[in-house]
């Protein structure tokens, strides 16, 4: 049983996630599907003098005051333990806002804690940030996926099989966005500049296609639907790297994985393969980087009212 919290301390969880495909449309209003993971970060704050953070998300100090003043919370000291490691593609900073978020309001609509968070990680790192990683850990679902469409905000869960795990491969090569063309590429998308564009529309096609494939269990037809997406974000959207595509196609070589892509913002980072769940010893011996195996979890706002975790 968790142990109580003295007076005024406030504590919160929440996943990272994947997002399975529609990627580097989020924030054009563009719809995606995520899905929240089993891999969480808890926060423990309570007010102080001046906001301190323990953590070791790089620039978790203005992740939290960030979210902490968008809630309208006053200087706090928080301290941070995370499943979710930095830099594996599987949003520690969505994973740390929401946690802080569900702790200090658990009262809070899960969609205005997304909202939330999105502004204050936009305020504390300076890149426009979708709402899609936060949206997922506040309101994902345990064996589903999320349909989200990035304008609306309206959604839908998504059966996800249990015969599939999820696989987060670290390719080695990192990244701080802030130091990499991500905000360039989003205004020129924003510009309909042509190849960027091109990726927009037929990304959006391929999410559509995908919730059909998994309403049918098609799971080859997912593996051709992230091959299709590496080759646009690789191609029209110029986000990925010769070594990460190097690391796609050995992925997809091993048996029992049916498809891999660049995942998350890009230039780096990680990649994400679908693998049959009895395959995931050979494919982790057979990949020879490190690698994160994930399945389905609850958001924290999911959680939080008790729908189970």
């Amino acid at each position: 049983m968790e142990s109580r919290l003295p007076e005024g301390w406030w504590r919160g969880r929440a996943p990272g996630r994947v997002n399975l495909i529609g990627e580097h449309v989020d924030y054009l209003g563009g719809v995606v599907l995520p899905a929240a993971v089993d891999k969480h970060t808890t926060v423990t704050g309570h007010p102080a003098k001046s906001w301190s953070v323990d953590s070791d998300v790089d620039g978790g100090l203005a992740y939290v005051r960030g979210v902490g003043e968008e809630l309208g919370l006053g200087p706090q000291e928080v301290s941070v333990t995370s499943e979710v490691p930095p830099g594996a593609g599987i949003s520690s900073s969505a994973a740390l806002l929401v946690a802080v978020a569900v702790g200090a309001r658990p009262d809070l609509d899960g969609k205005e804690a997304a909202l939330t968070s999105q502004r204050a990680e936009q305020r504390a790192t300076g890149v426009q940030v979708g709402v899609m990683d936060q949206f997922a850990s506040a309101l994902g679902q345990r064996g589903h996926a999320l349909l989200l469409d990035c304008a609306t905000l309206e959604y839908q869960a998504v059966p996800f099989p249990d015969e599939l795990a999820i696989a987060v491969i670290d390719s080695g090569e990192h990244r701080s966005l802030s130091d990499t063309p991500y905000n360039e590429r989003r205004r020129e998308a924003e510009a309909f500049d042509p190849k960027r564009r091109r990726h927009f529309d037929s990304e959006i096609g391929r999410v559509h296609e995908f919730v059909y494939a998994l309403g049918r269990r098609d799971f080859n037809e997912l593996g051709r639907l992230l091959k299709q997406s590496h080759e646009s974000l690789r191609d029209d959207f110029e986000v990925s790297t010769p070594h990460v595509d190097a690391l796609v196609e050995q992925a997809s070589s091993i048996a029992g994985c049916y498809g891999a892509r660049i995942m998350g913002a890009g230039f780096g980072g990680s990649v994400l393969a679908l693998v049959e769940a009895s395959q995931t010893k050979t494919f982790a011996a057979s990949i020879g980087r490190p690698v994160i195996f994930c399945s389905t979890a609850d958001g924290a706002y999911v959680a939080a009212r008790g729908q189970g975790q």
